[in-house]
C-alpha cells in the first residue's frame, strides 16, 4: 500500500498558524491528532485563547483574564474541551460517583466565577463576568465580622442558607412588573407558529430562532468549568399584560445525589426577561438570572444550591444539541408522570378526608334523632 503523506508539513508554522486560526475547536483538536508536526502548532495557546475570545467573547474581558489565568485550568484549550460541551440528561444516566472528597467539601461562593454571553442574530451583544456570588460573599464577609454580626448570627446565616437560590446577572428597575410566571412547558416551534401566527407584533419565533446565550460557570481553585445553558431557549413566553416584554428560558439538568435532593435531579434555570420594540435591533434586557427547582418545582435553597453547581462540575456532557434538547423532553415526561402520581394521590386523600366527615355527619345525625 502507498504510503500516504501530509502535504501540511510542507507549510511553515506561521501559515499553519494562520490556517488553524480560522477553524473551529473540534477541528483544531483533530488537528493535533493528526500527526507530531501538526501537534505542535494546533496545541499553541495563542491559538485556542483567539478561539476563546471569539466563542466567548466574556473570556477576553479584563477581569476575565485575571480570573482565567489565576486558576488552575491548565491552559485555553482545556477550558475549551470542558466549556463548550452541554450538560446531558439521558434516561437511565446514572449520577457520577459522589465518594469523591472534592464533593464532600464545603463548597465556598467566592471560587465560583460565572462567564456569560448572549448572542442576538449571531452577534455577541451582551458580555459580562460575575466573580463569586455577591450576596453570598457579602454575607460570609459579615457573619466574620464582630462589629456586623450579633448574637443571632447563626440563626440569620441558617436563615439565609435555606432561602430560594437566585444568582443575579442582571437585574433593572421598570416601571413594568411582569410578575411571577406560572407553570410553563418548553418552547416548541410547531405550537409557537400555531398559537402566534397571526399576530404580527409578537416575537415569539424571532426569539427563538435568534437568541443563544452561553452560561459559563468556573470552579477557580479546582480549574473547572461548564456549560450551564443549553444555547437554544427552552421556553420563550410573552408576558400578559405587559406589551413586548417576554420571558426566556435557558438552563440544564443536573444529576446529584440522593441525599443531597430526594428524586436526585436539580433543575438550573437561566432566566431572561427582555422587551422587544418595533424599530430597534436588539432586544433590552430587563433581568438575567439562574434558579434552582428539584423534580417536583420547589425552589433549592442556597446552601443546597452550591452544592448544585459543584455536582454539575461532574456532570456528563455532549456536543450534540439534538441529544441534549431529548434529555430534556425525558425529564419533563417524569416530571409530568410525577405529578400526575402526586394529583393522583392527592385526590385520593380528599376522598377518604370526605368520607370519613360523612360518615362522622351521618353517625352524629343518626345518635341525635334516636336519643
Amino acid at each position: 500500500m502507498e504510503h500516504q503523506m501530509c502535504h501540511l508539513k510542507e507549510l511553515s508554522r506561521d501559515i499553519l498558524a494562520d490556517i488553524f486560526v480560522r477553524t473551529d475547536g473540534s477541528t483544531l483538536a483533530s488537528a493535533a491528532c493528526a500527526c507530531c508536526e501538526l501537534h505542535d502548532v494546533a496545541r499553541d495557546q495563542s491559538l485556542w485563547r483567539q478561539l476563546c475570545h471569539a466563542t466567548w467573547p466574556s473570556t477576553a474581558l479584563e477581569e476575565a483574564q485575571h480570573v482565567i489565568s489565576s486558576s488552575p485550568i491548565g491552559g485555553f484549550d482545556k477550558f475549551y474541551a470542558n466549556s463548550y460541551p452541554l450538560i446531558l440528561h439521558a434516561k437511565g444516566t446514572k449520577p457520577m460517583p459522589f465518594k469523591c472528597p472534592e464533593l464532600k467539601t464545603h463548597v465556598s461562593p467566592s471560587e465560583l466565577a460565572s462567564l456569560v454571553d448572549v448572542y442576538y442574530r449571531k452577534e455577541c451583544v451582551l458580555s459580562r463576568i460575575l466573580d463569586g456570588i455577591p450576596e453570598a460573599m457579602n454575607f460570609s464577609h459579615a457573619k466574620d465580622s464582630e462589629y456586623n454580626w450579633n448574637m443571632n448570627s447563626n440563626d440569620s446565616w441558617r436563615w439565609y442558607s435555606n432561602c430560594p437560590f437566585k444568582l443575579e446577572l442582571l437585574s433593572l428597575d421598570y416601571d413594568e412588573f411582569t410578575g411571577f410566571y406560572n407553570e410553563l412547558g418548553y418552547a416548541n416551534n410547531e405550537d409557537n407558529n400555531h398559537c402566534h401566527g397571526h399576530d404580527a407584533n409578537d416575537y415569539s419565533m424571532e426569539l427563538i430562532e435568534s437568541l443563544r446565550l452561553s452560561w459559563v460557570l468556573l470552579d477557580k481553585k479546582k480549574g473547572k468549568s461548564i456549560n450551564l445553558s443549553s444555547w437554544k431557549p427552552l421556553l420563550v413566553q410573552r408576558t400578559w399584560p405587559f406589551h413586548g416584554v417576554y420571558l426566556i428560558h435557558f438552563g440544564s439538568i443536573v444529576a446529584v445525589e440522593e441525599s443531597l435532593l430526594p428524586h436526585k435531579l436539580s433543575q438550573c434555570t437561566i432566566i431572561v426577561r427582555c422587551k422587544m420594540t418595533e424599530g430597534e435591533g436588539c432586544p433590552k434586557w430587563m433581568e438575567i438570572c439562574m434558579q434552582m427547582e428539584d423534580l417536583t418545582g420547589a425552589s433549592v435553597s442556597r446552601s443546597k444550591g452550591l452544592m448544585v453547581l459543584n455536582h454539575a462540575l461532574n456532570c456528563l456532557q455532549s456536543s450534540n444539541h439534538l441529544e441534549v434538547e431529548q434529555g430534556f423532553h425525558q425529564y419533563e415526561k417524569k416530571r409530568r408522570e410525577m405529578m400526575k402520581k402526586k394529583q393522583f394521590r392527592d385526590t385520593l386523600i380528599d376522598i377518604f378526608c370526605v368520607t370519613i366527615e360523612f360518615t362522622v355527619f351521618v353517625t352524629f345525625c343518626y345518635y341525635f334523632f334516636i336519643f
